[in-house]
């Protein structure tokens, strides 16, 4: 993937309406960057100056919540801004619905690993919240490696993530075989790409 800086789509407010809806690949991929670059701001990306765009991309996520618009990052590779994104919300989602599932598995991994926390589940959702207020400003790349250190604490003890295809968050990255292992991995890249300003 090119490590070149895009230029975000400028869309419409009847454009941003049609986020969750099904869109042509090229829209898509426009879209899911116009709406992640709204979130994380990257150092370095040029932007045409339309405030407009990233004002209701943001007023959408306070009225309607950051569901709506992770639907736009959902076929993202995972070496881009979108495809971290839509991977960080699995992972925040995860924790916050499923709290005694996530605990009885960092228990467990405890018990067969000499390996620290570093941030705990609490911790790592609290950052993604942070980040999905939207124009985050803080260290993303530690809320990426603290996203990478926790799932890979959590592999040890098991390296699938969801297993049930009619869970409320199965998806192609949770199901994935080894998918904790996969996602804590890509969290790692996606954390080294952005420190070496090459991630999009």
């Amino acid at each position: 993937m090119s490590s070149h800086p895009r230029r975000p789509a400028q869309l419409e407010p009847e454009q941003i309406e049609r986020i969750p809806g099904e869109t042509d690949t090229a829209y898509n991929s426009e879209l899911a960057h116009t709406t992640a670059q709204a979130i994380v701001p990257l150092p370095g990306v040029f932007r045409e100056d339309d405030p407009g765009v990233d004002d209701r991309i943001l007023a959408m996520v306070r009225s309607e919540g950051i569901d709506v618009i992770a639907e736009s990052w959902v076929r993202s590779p995972e070496d881009s801004l979108p495809g971290i994104l839509w991977r960080g919300f699995l992972l925040s989602e995860w924790i916050r619905r499923y709290p005694d599932a996530v605990s009885e598995r960092l228990a467990a991994a405890k018990q067969v690993s000499e390996r620290e926390v570093k941030a705990s589940p609490d911790q790592v959702r609290q950052e993604w919240a942070n980040v999905f207020e939207g124009a985050y400003s803080g260290d993303f790349g530690k809320v990426l490696a603290d996203s990478a250190h926790l799932t890979s604490v959590l592999a040890q003890v098991e390296p699938a993530w969801i297993k049930n295809d009619m869970h409320p968050l199965a998806t192609e990255v949770t199901r994935r075989k080894t998918a904790m292992i996969v996602t804590s991995e890509e969290f790692l890249r996606a954390a080294e790409l952005y420190r070496g300003g090459e991630l999009n």
